[in-house]
């Protein structure tokens, strides 16, 4: 179970790499930047949230915007609190 917990992560933030990599240097992402902001939440809450934020890290894509800046962060404390929650309870 552990090794499938950790494949889907690395995989997860491999695919939130890629599609912020896509996205700057292709036009074939012909979307509302709303929706890549969803798309971007999306992938951060499914857990690859140190994907999306190296690539925005390494490219300087969109740092100063609100959902790299609040969202995302928030995301990320979220998550980290449940994984605490649960491994709390488990050696409890």
């Amino acid at each position: 179970m552990t090794n499938f917990i950790v494949g889907y992560v690395i995989c997860i933030n491999i695919i939130s790499y890629l599609f912020i990599w896509i996205n700057i240097r292709t036009d074939y992402i012909k979307i509302d930047q709303k929706w890549i902001d969803t798309i971007y939440l999306v992938f951060s809450i499914l857990g690859g949230f140190v994907g999306i934020i190296v690539a925005s890290e390494m490219f300087n894509y969109r740092r100063k915007e609100k959902i790299f800046k609040r969202w995302i962060p928030l995301v990320i404390f979220i998550e980290a609190c449940i994984i605490l929650y649960i491994i709390y309870k488990i050696r409890a």
